[in-house]
């Protein structure tokens, strides 16, 4: 029996078949793929085309789908068991996911964290630009900018603010801000959009925060803040969010790894 594919192969490659002619083939069905399956085009369990499928409806012989395939495995975006076929993995217990928030005191253990609590203050939908609309690959879209007060065991404020596309997450805009209290975006985006945080890149920045920190939190008066910028990433390489966090001076350790959602 000829797996299902939702439009057929024709469409499949319509929509996600690489442009790039220079790509070897077997990293252009990678990538296609990958894009189909952050896409929504196939959902975690779908059992995918054979090996002998893919080959006789894409331009790609037997070998070449094996190689993007053990590449996919490795990529963590599907399971290959013998019997069962290929099927798309589940994102919820596999991937590195970052937490920001990692503060421990200077006796605590890697698992001894500080508690942490978050609230909303602001949100606003439009078209400004800044160092977020690179990163997001903004062009005319609007962006969604939520202010938060991340309070770290009851004795720190750190002041977030959040960047994302606004068309491409309804579910940051719509409910209510009190709805967004503590709340963890990455696994909201992550919900709705079947498609997690795959990689971050962090970088830090020391500089006299602007007004708006100062005057939206408890910070401590002339002190210097410690930046923290995350921009996060799905598998396929498309930018998910953009966030600064103002840290001020404090005793804490902040752990800038990442942990494993289990």
């Amino acid at each position: 029996m000829l797996t299902d594919v939702p439009g057929g192969y024709a469409e499949f490659l319509r929509r996600y078949w690489p442009a790039q002619d220079d790509l070897p083939k077997h990293e252009r069905l990678r990538q296609a793929i990958t894009a189909s399956i952050a896409d929504g085009f196939w959902e975690p369990g779908a059992r995918l085309p054979t090996e002998s499928e893919w080959a006789a409806h894409t331009p790609c012989s037997l070998g070449t789908v094996q190689r993007a395939l053990r590449n996919l495995v490795d990529d963590g975006l599907i399971h290959r068991r013998r019997g069962s076929g290929t099927t798309v993995a589940s994102m919820q217990n596999q991937v590195a996911e970052p937490w920001h928030f990692l503060f421990r005191t200077a006796s605590g253990g890697p698992d001894d964290l500080l508690p942490v609590f978050t609230r909303v203050i602001d949100r606003q939908v439009s078209r400004d630009k800044g160092p977020w609309s690179s990163a997001l690959e903004q062009g005319r879209d609007k962006v969604v900018r939520i202010d938060r007060i991340v309070t770290i065991d009851a004795a720190m404020e750190i002041y977030a603010v959040f960047y994302a596309l606004a068309d491409r997450h309804p579910e940051l805009i719509d409910p209510p801000l009190s709805a967004l209290d503590g709340a963890n975006f990455h696994e909201v985006m992550a919900e709705h959009h079947h498609m997690p945080v795959h990689h971050i890149h962090q970088r830090l920045r020391v500089e006299m925060p602007p007004a708006y920190v100062t005057e939206g939190c408890a910070w401590p008066e002339g002190a210097t803040a410690s930046t923290v910028n995350v921009t996060a990433y799905s598998v396929d390489t498309r930018p998910i969010y953009y966030q600064d966090f103002y840290i001020p001076p404090s005793p804490y350790i902040l752990d800038m790894g990442t942990r494993i959602k289990s």
